[in-house]
């Protein structure tokens, strides 16, 4: 009779070793350390905004997102997103900035508010945190979506610039949309 007393406090040992080796797989969940309690990716719909600046944040192209092994990654080509002074600087010197004198003062044109430098091609897989959120922008073709977040993402990509938020593990926790006017 007296071995029936232990059993169910071995049942709780066991069943809280189980939980130990979930939180150890930190690669498919969020580490980011931010309070966050929610543990699957969201989608945000943002009116569009203007800006004078970049965003904090690495900006890309996102060429492909897809699983492996259970994680969501992306493929991002890093780039430099300029505006303002930067940009016009950067449009000079790759000569596609056209220049215009108007009383003796040359102001330099280019085709819009904004200019990116993509100096390196180089192709980074990086993952996705289970619960990262995708801030995509209202508009044509940005309305309510019966796709997973990572689909969602997947069907915006084309020609798109989007902003990064990478934590220290390397794992980005959010990707924001870029207005391209």
């Amino acid at each position: 009779m007296r071995l029936k007393t232990y059993w169910p406090a071995a049942l709780l040992i066991l069943l809280a070793g189980c939980n130990l080796d979930e939180k150890k797989d930190t690669h498919k969940h969020t580490t980011s350390g931010d309070g966050n309690s929610r543990d699957t990716p969201t989608v945000k719909m943002l009116p569009i905004t203007g800006q004078d600046k970049p965003e904090a944040g690495q900006y890309c192209y996102i060429k492909k997102v897809y699983n492996k092994e259970g994680v969501t990654y992306i493929d991002a080509d890093f780039i430099q997103f300029l505006m303002g002074d930067d940009a016009s600087k950067a449009a000079r010197k790759r000569g596609d900035a056209v220049p215009e004198v108007h009383d003796g003062d040359t102001t330099w044109h280019f085709e819009s508010a904004y200019y990116v430098v993509n100096e390196n091609a180089k192709i980074r897989a990086l993952p996705l945190a289970a619960n990262f959120e995708f801030d995509a922008l209202e508009g044509a073709n940005a309305g309510p979506t019966k796709l997973s977040p990572a689909d969602y993402l997947a069907s915006r990509i084309k020609d798109n610039i989007f902003i990064l938020t990478i934590n220290k593990e390397g794992i980005v926790t959010l990707i924001k949309e870029q207005y391209l006017d």
